[in-house]
C-alpha cells in the first residue's frame, strides 16, 4: 500500500500524489474511514533514510556552560531554548523582529546573583554596551579559536571587566540578573553566541557541551517547545535543529498555518480517571514505533487504546494527521488534514471557533450549536455538561501587572453563562466534572484554590514560592508541581498533594520530569543532567514505592524535547527518541 518515492533529505509522507495537493478527510464524520480506503492506493509515502546535519555545529562541542554549579531545582535550569520557540512565535513583531523572530538566544532560569563564567578563554569585547540589547546590563566576549562571540544578557549589575581585557575558562565574568530588574519577575540569562561581525546568531546548543535533552525534560508539560508549520511539519521542530538568524533579515516563521495557532489556547481538558492494571514485574523494553524522524508531539486517541496520532508531511504540502495502531507497530489511517481539531477529554465532542463564538458539535450524531464567549476559547468539563472559559481584555506581559481576568462558567449549551471569578492574574481549568483549579500568582508566589461551580464552594490548598510544571492526576485528585530557587534547597524539588480541604503537600524524594500513570501513580525521568542515556522509574504516591523499569544499558534512549506522553490505558509510553529522533514506545516486555 505504502510506496517509497525518491528524496534525499527527511522521510516524509505525501498523499494523493508526492508533493501535490492533499485530498482532505473531514475527521468529524463517519464516513472518513471510507475515505482513507479510496485513497488508500493512490497514497504514496516519502520513505527517506538519513539524517539532518546540523549547520555549523563543531564536533566536539568546544564551550563549558556560563554556569559553574550543576542544574536543579536550587541552581538553574533550561528556560526557553534556542529558534523557532512558540513563545518567540508570539512575540515575535514586538521582542524578536530584529532577528527573523526567532528567539537568537537560549534562557537559563537562575535566581539572581548566580555567578556565571567564561565558557573558553577569551576577550572581553564590550561592557553594557545596550546597542546589542539584552538589559539592564550586557557582557560580550570574543572567542575567536571558534569564531564566535558569547553575549550575556539580563545580568544583575555592570561587571567589573574591561574592553580588551582576557578571560580564562572558568573565570567567573558576571552575575545573573532579571530582564524587569525585580529578580521575582522572569530571573534568567539569556545567553547568545554570535559570529565574528555580530550580524549572525548561531544555536548555542551546538557549540555548549551539555546534555540538552535531559535539561529538556525539566520544564512546562502544557506547550510544545518550537512552533511547527503545517506546509513543512518537520522543519525546525528539535533542540539541535534550528536555522542561524540573520540580523535584519526577512522573518523566517511567517507561517501561513502554524500548530498550535496562538488564538487557539484553549484551557487544559480534565484528565479522565484512568483505571490501570497492575504494574507488571520485570524491566520495560522499547521498540522503534514510526519510520525515521516521524514525528514531534504525537498524541493518544483521547480514552482509548493503542491509537496515537502524528502530524506529518513533505515541504510545500499541508500535514495530515495519521494514526497509528501501537500494538500492530503499524500506521492504520489518513484521519485528514492538519491542524487536529479541538475535543473534549473523552473525544466525543468537538470544539470549533467561528468569529467571536464557538461551534460545539457531538460527534456522535453531529448536532451542533454556537456558544457565544467573547473570542474566549472554552472547555468542556469532564462530563461534557459544562463550559468555562477565561476573558481578559490585555495580553499579560513579564514585568507589568497582571490584567484583570474573568472566568466564566455556563451550560454545555451556553445558556446560564455566568463570571464566576474575577481577579488580576488568574487563571483555571477543569479537574473533573464540577470543580476548578485555579492560580493566582503575586510576584514569586503561587496559590492554588479549588472551586465547585456547582455548589459555589471553595477552599485554598496552599500557597508555593518558584511553583512550576503544575500537572493534575486523572479524575482529579491529586496535583503535582515543582519548586525551585528557595534559599534552603531542602525546599525544592517535587511536590503532591490531594485536591480535598486540609490536604497536606507531600515532599518527594526524586527529582524529575513525569507523566501521570493513574490517579495514584507516575512515570518519571530521573534527572540526570550528567548522563546522555535516560531510564524509566515508577512511583507509587500512597505507597512511596519506587523502581526502575528500564536499564541503561539494555534499554537505551533519551527523550528528545521533553516529548513523552502516557497512553490512557497506562502501559505504553511514546516518546521522540533523541538517539535517532524518531517517535519510539516504552512498554512492560513481553513474556520470554
Amino acid at each position: 500500500m505504502l510506496q517509497p518515492c525518491a528524496s534525499n533529505h527527511h522521510l516524509l509522507y505525501s498523499y494523493a500524489t508526492c508533493g501535490t495537493n492533499a485530498f482532505i478527510v473531514n475527521p468529524l464524520k463517519a464516513e472518513s474511514w471510507m475515505n482513507w480506503k479510496r485513497f488508500a492506493f493512490p497514497l504514496v509515502t516519502c520513505l527517506i533514510a538519513g539524517s539532518v546535519a546540523i549547520q555549523g555545529q563543531p564536533n566536539p562541542k568546544p564551550l563549558t556552560l556560563p554556569v559553574a554549579s550543576p542544574p536543579g531545582p536550587s541552581t538553574w535550569l533550561l528556560g526557553q531554548p534556542y529558534g523557532n520557540t512558540t513563545g518567540a512565535y508570539v512575540r515575535g513583531r514586538d521582542w524578536y523582529e530584529a532577528g527573523q523572530r526567532l528567539h537568537f538566544g537560549i534562557d537559563l532560569s537562575m535566581p539572581c546573583g548566580t555567578a556565571l563564567i567564561a565558557m573558553a578563554d577569551g576577550v572581553v569585547d564590550y561592557v553594557d554596551d545596550l546597542g546589542f540589547g539584552s538589559g539592564p546590563h550586557n557582557l560580550l566576549i570574543r572567542h575567536d579559536q571558534f569564531g564566535i562571540i558569547a553575549l550575556y544578557g539580563h545580568l544583575l549589575e555592570r561587571p567589573t571587566l574591561t574592553q580588551g581585557q582576557a578571560v580564562a575558562q572558568g573565570d567567573v565574568v558576571a552575575l545573573s540578573g532579571d530582564p524587569d530588574e525585580t529578580c521575582d519577575s522572569r530571573p534568567h540569562l539569556h545567553l547568545e553566541l554570535r559570529g565574528p561581525t555580530y550580524r549572525t546568531a548561531y544555536n548555542p546548543i551546538s557549540y555548549i557541551d551539555a546534555n540538552w535533552h535531559a535539561l529538556a525534560t525539566i520544564g512546562s508539560f502544557s506547550a510544545r517547545s518550537f512552533m511547527q508549520n503545517l506546509d513543512n511539519a518537520r522543519q525546525w521542530m528539535s533542540l539541535d535543529d534550528q536555522p542561524d538568524v540573520t540580523f535584519g533579515g526577512a522573518p523566517l516563521n511567517d507561517y501561513a498555518a502554524p500548530y498550535p495557532a496562538p488564538d487557539d489556547s484553549a484551557p487544559a481538558n480534565p484528565p479522565l480517571p484512568v483505571l490501570a492494571s497492575p504494574l507488571p514485574d520485570g524491566e520495560w523494553s522499547a521498540r522503534r514505533l514510526a519510520f525515521d524522524g516521524c514525528c514531534a508531539g504525537a498524541w493518544w486517541q483521547p480514552g482509548g487504546s493503542s491509537r496515537l496520532y502524528v502530524i506529518d508531511g513533505s515541504a510545500g504540502q499541508r500535514a495530515g494527521i495519521f494514526e497509528w495502531n501501537t500494538e500492530a507497530g503499524e500506521m492504520v489511517n489518513l484521519i485528514g488534514q492538519a491542524p487536529p481539531p479541538h475535543l473534549s477529554a473523552d473525544g466525543t465532542h468537538s470544539l470549533e471557533r467561528r468569529a467571536d463564538q464557538f461551534a460545539i458539535r457531538r460527534l456522535a450524531d453531529n448536532t451542533e450549536w454556537l456558544v457565544s464567549t467573547g473570542g474566549a476559547f472554552p472547555s468542556l468539563s469532564a462530563d461534557n455538561l459544562r463550559l468555562m472559559w477565561i476573558a481578559q481584555n490585555e495580553t499579560p506581559l513579564p514585568g507589568e501587572e497582571d490584567p484583570r481576568a474573568e472566568v466564566w462558567v455556563a451550560d454545555s449549551s451556553g445558556e446560564n453563562a455566568r463570571v464566576f471569578l474575577s481577579e488580576p492574574g488568574i487563571s483555571a481549568r477543569w479537574i473533573d466534572s464540577t470543580r476548578l483549579l485555579v492560580t493566582r500568582r503575586e510576584r514569586v508566589t503561587t496559590s492554588l484554590q479549588i472551586y465547585d461551580v456547582v455548589e459555589d464552594t471553595g477552599f485554598t490548598l496552599g500557597s508555593w514560592n518558584w511553583l512550576r510544571s503544575l500537572s493534575v492526576s486523572p479524575g482529579g485528585t491529586r496535583l503535582m508541581f515543582y519548586t525551585a530557587y528557595d534559599p534552603d534547597p531542602t525546599l525544592n524539588g517535587i511536590y503532591t498533594i490531594e485536591t480535598q480541604p486540609g490536604a497536606q503537600a507531600q515532599h518527594l524524594s526524586w527529582f524529575g520530569a513525569w507523566r501521570w500513570r493513574d490517579g495514584d501513580s507516575v512515570y518519571y525521568l530521573p534527572f540526570d543532567a550528567a548522563t546522555a542515556l535516560q531510564t524509566l522509574s515508577y512511583y507509587h504516591i500512597p505507597s512511596a514505592e519506587t523502581r526502575a523499569l528500564t536499564n541503561a544499558a539494555r534499554t537505551p534512549f533519551a527523550v528528545a524535547n521533553g516529548d513523552w506522553s502516557v497512553s490512557p490505558e497506562g502501559n505504553q509510553i511514546a516518546f521522540w527518541n533523541a538517539l535517532d529522533m524518531t517517535l519510539w514506545l516504552l512498554e512492560p516486555a513481553s513474556p520470554a
